[in-house]
């Protein structure tokens, strides 16, 4: 009994020893420190036409005249889930205004009101439009998914606005429809993986509506393969960025 006791508490020693030896070699590791995400010049507040105060994050390529582009995102995320995008529209000469919609980030407690979030919309524009160096015929909107819905009614509305590229967008998300935005003749890059399913659906559709107004030459398609929706397709195709930086290059002033 004595030596089976002992053989026990020997392989329990070199279990022990094993065991440490791993966690050791684990804490002698260096890990990879993530991307540094860069902080914005001007964090901002404004007043919706409902009185509440809405956020947004504002960055400046330089000090000098240059075109913009909005960013909304899309359900479950934030202002900060562009953080990828902003490193490459700065170092391609734009500003950058990331916001959060009704129900998100710093506006979840308002809860949703997707009514309200698209004239929350163009009171971003309007706020963009007003910054000295703006250049007024080059702002720009882009969104992913709900946020590719709001976009292209935003740029629809707006006076001004030169283009609006739409991520994963659809022909009606709870109640956001597209349906007038995509005949306004507006230039529109659609970015979308072809089997994702709300695309696939809608896409036939969508097509029928330029084509009814003669808009086609306004409308260009990004596709991809699969089934990746809305900022997933920022992890999955290498050259989405490039892609929709240069359409929107080519077309600002």
């Amino acid at each position: 009994m004595n030596n089976l006791r002992r053989s026990y508490g020997l392989i329990f020693s070199i279990v022990i020893l094993f065991a440490l030896s791993i966690n050791i070699s684990g804490q002698d590791s260096t890990p990879e420190p993530e991307t540094p995400i860069r902080e914005p010049n001007l964090v901002v507040e404004i007043e919706a036409t409902d009185g509440v105060t809405l956020t947004g994050d504002y960055y400046l390529p330089h000090d000098g005249d240059a075109p913009a582009v909005l960013l909304l995102h899309e359900l479950y995320t934030s202002r900060a889930s562009w953080r990828w995008m902003i490193e490459p529209l700065l170092a391609n000469g734009f500003r950058v205004l990331t916001v959060d919609l009704r129900g998100y980030g710093s506006l979840r407690r308002t809860g949703l009101n997707w009514r309200q979030t698209g004239v929350d919309a163009q009171s971003w524009l309007s706020w963009l439009y007003a910054q000295p160096g703006t250049r007024l015929n080059s702002v720009f909107v882009l969104g992913s998914s709900m946020g590719a819905n709001l976009a292209l009614n935003a740029c629809a509305d707006a006076e001004h606005c030169a283009g609006v590229v739409a991520m994963s967008a659809g022909l009606n998300y709870f109640g956001v429809t597209t349906w007038d935005a995509l005949r306004s003749g507006r230039p529109t890059l659609l970015v979308y993986a072809d089997r994702d399913s709300i695309p696939r659906r809608d896409m036939p559709r969508i097509r029928e509506l330029i084509a009814e107004v003669g808009a086609e030459g306004t409308v260009t398609e990004l596709v991809y393969e699969g089934r990746a929706h809305g900022m997933i397709l920022l992890d999955t195709e290498e050259d989405i960025i490039p892609q929709m930086i240069g359409w929107m290059r080519s077309r600002a002033g």
